[in-house]
């Protein structure tokens, strides 16, 4: 027979007495055995149970570093913060509005002139006249009086010399610009005066639509004074 190489003797040589009474085999369920000793069952419960300690160990340490380190200038002027701004804002609503420029005012009017209106209006070879932004001098708008004209004087044939000729000729050139240079601006403070009588009138229900919401604002902002005191 083989010898063993162990010093112990063989389990084999252990005999265990059975009398009936004495010996009971009883049967124990293994995780009975594992939560009865705190031993989890599964490795990834395991690793679980293993990372709680640090975990906690962790919370503890930012709730003491939380509770031990003093409070955050932010935090302190934080509310302090928030009214100023909220005051600013409200003085910023409260400034009165910056003036607007009444040219750059533009008023929605359906004006549509002839096209041939606008050409007699303009200046031959010039830019197109437009009655939504030509301005006049004040002399231009002046009442011009009535000037009489010159009795004419009857010129013999013989005293029809080139030198009469030439200052006739002038005199008609002068006398055809200045009556084109008046129907022009005839013509233009025509068109003008049309233009301005439609934005007139647009002009005047708009004013008409802004009183009525004044009216209502006025009437809400008073029922609040009443109720509240004033503003």
């Amino acid at each position: 027979m083989a010898v063993s190489a162990s010093l112990m003797p063989p389990i084999w040589d252990k005999t265990i007495p059975y009398d009936g009474e004495s010996f009971h085999l009883e049967y124990m369920d293994l995780d009975e055995f594992l939560l009865e000793n705190g031993i989890p069952a599964s490795p990834t419960h395991l690793v679980q149970n293993l990372l709680l300690p640090v975990a906690e160990l962790e919370g503890k340490e930012s709730a003491s570093s939380s509770t031990a380190s003093p409070p955050s200038s932010t935090a302190v002027f934080q509310p302090s913060e928030t009214v100023s701004s909220t005051e600013s804002s409200l003085e910023k609503e409260r400034e009165t509005p910056s003036p607007i420029d009444p040219n750059c005012v533009e008023v929605d009017v359906n004006f549509n002139p002839d096209p041939a209106d606008l050409v007699l209006s303009s200046v031959p070879g010039g830019e197109l006249f437009n009655p939504r932004k030509h301005k006049f001098a004040e002399e231009d708008l002046k009442p011009q009086p009535m000037i009489k004209k010159a009795k004419k004087v009857f010129v013999p044939d013989e005293q029809k010399d080139e030198k009469y000729w030439t200052r006739r000729k002038k005199n008609n050139v002068a006398a055809k610009r200045s009556r084109d240079a008046r129907r022009l601006k005839e013509n233009q403070i025509t068109i003008r005066a049309a233009f301005l009588e439609k934005e007139n009138t647009a002009l005047r229900t708009e004013v008409a639509e802004l009183r009525k919401e004044v009216g209502k604002c006025k009437t809400i902002v008073s029922k609040y004074e009443t109720k509240y005191g004033p503003l």
